[in-house]
């Protein structure tokens, strides 16, 4: 009997072993393939937000996984229409090759020190005229939803003030409720809404719990809510406020012509 307990676990234990070994081995040769798939997924929603593609995947459908020709497509297309930038706090650009923009957590940024916290900012260039012009700027946008973190692509117009677009591509609220959030409805009504009041202070964008009143001086900083869903749109409500405060240093530069658009 002790013979028989003694070799079901010497069994176990090498069924356990033997396992673990092949998932080590999977995993390692799956990585670049999922490298490539989450690096193409970020590319494809800053393009989204730029303007250049549209968001298939609403918050009710199920997201379509992308081939390794999908992901080389979203590749060239991002390298040929967009630029990366990186930033330190005070907005000014930061040259370190081994660090991809795309790949930037926000969440993990803000645990670093201030001095040591970077910023991506994507840069939509169109060739106007024989000249290369940034037409959007696109920042990424992160914080606290009802249930879950939220994260998402924030792009402006040239006059750093007009939304172009935005995109929520990760999201753990409720079904039909506040992952409506990832819905095209919801994210078609962020474009157009200005992020500036009258005297060029920073108002952000507001979700309301209502509708809004088309005829409210505030209309152009205001979107829809969702029904059901107070808590997570204000966390919507409060995380574009403090991801665009944190690029306010930079855009003020750029308003002003001071600040260098960035390079590779």
């Amino acid at each position: 009997m002790r013979q028989g307990n003694a070799y079901t676990l010497i069994f176990l234990t090498a069924v356990a072993l033997v396992a673990s070994l092949g998932l080590a081995l999977a995993a390692q040769m799956l990585k670049d393939r999922q490298d490539l798939l989450r690096q193409a997924d970020m590319k494809r929603n800053i393009l989204i937000a730029a303007g250049f593609m549209e968001c298939y995947a609403d918050a009710g459908e199920s997201r379509r996984e992308m081939d390794p020709g999908v992901c080389t497509d979203v590749h060239l297309y991002y390298e040929a229409h967009m630029r990366a930038v990186l930033l330190d706090h005070r907005g000014d650009a930061v040259d370190e090759p081994e660090t991809r923009p795309e790949l930037v957590d926000p969440a993990r940024e803000a645990d670093k020190p201030l001095e040591n916290r970077r910023y991506p900012v994507f840069l939509r260039v169109d060739l106007i005229e024989g000249r290369e012009t940034v037409s959007a700027y696109c920042i990424p946008i992160y914080g606290k939803g009802l249930w879950s973190s939220l994260y998402g692509y924030l792009a402006l117009e040239s006059d750093l003030n007009t939304v172009r677009g935005l995109t929520f591509y990760r999201q753990g609220e409720t079904p039909g409720l506040g992952a409506e959030i990832q819905s095209r409805w919801f994210q078609e009504e962020f474009k157009g809404k200005t992020i500036l009041d009258a005297k060029g202070r920073l108002v952000s964008i507001t979700v309301l719990k209502g509708k809004t009143d088309p005829s409210s001086p505030q209309a152009a900083h205001q979107v829809d809510g969702i029904s059901g869903a107070t808590l997570t749109t204000r966390g919507v409500t409060e995380l574009l406020m403090k991801s665009l405060s944190m690029y306010e240093p930079y855009f003020t530069m750029i308003r002003r012509g001071g600040a260098e658009h960035g390079r590779r």
